[in-house]
């Protein structure tokens, strides 16, 4: 939702007209920029406060030269919801004091997966594919004899199956 569809909801609410809700909007907004600024903290119960905090001044790295940056130090604003903002994002309150909809919800998705029938799977693309449609070859290789000892036995075992992406990554980490 944007500035406009804010004015436009507020409109809707208030049973008045747009331009009178976009004059209150923002005076709404500039009253408490106009308070953070001066380092006064508005605080709107159930929604939440909005402050000022400071940041002390650090060094940073620039990702593209790796140069060491100075930041200096800033004020900033800041915004704390509050509990009953964070509940009504969490859908643990419902309007008009009904049950909250999130212990209903389990119950009917579970009804509803159950009911549904299995859809077949759709066959991979790629090497693993490829893989599964050619015929399997058989290695008539000898096995390695356990009392060889050294790099020979190392060279004449077979090479471990080679990782690709990620799980090449956590082998070579030793993950």
């Amino acid at each position: 939702m944007n500035r406009s569809e804010l004015v436009k909801a507020v409109a809707e609410r208030a049973d008045g007209d747009e331009a009178v809700a976009r004059r209150h909007v923002d005076a709404v907004f500039e009253a408490v920029m106009a308070a953070v600024s001066a380092g006064e903290r508005v605080v709107v119960t159930g929604f939440g406060a909005f402050d000022r905090s400071s940041r002390p001044a650090r060094s940073a790295r620039n990702p593209r030269t790796g140069a060491a940056v100075e930041v200096p130090a800033a004020l900033v604003p800041t915004f704390r919801f509050g509990q009953t903002f964070r509940n009504r994002v969490a859908q643990t309150t419902a309007p008009n004091g009904a049950e909250p909809q999130a212990e209903t919800a389990p119950a009917e998705a579970a009804r509803v997966v159950e009911d549904a029938p299995a859809r077949p799977k759709k066959p991979k693309k790629g090497k693993k594919a490829a893989a599964e449609k050619a015929p399997e070859k058989v290695s008539v290789k000898a096995p390695a004899k356990a009392s060889k000892k050294g790099k020979k036995a190392a060279a004449e075992s077979p090479a471990p199956k080679k990782k690709g992406g990620k799980g090449k990554a956590r082998a070579k980490s030793g993950k």
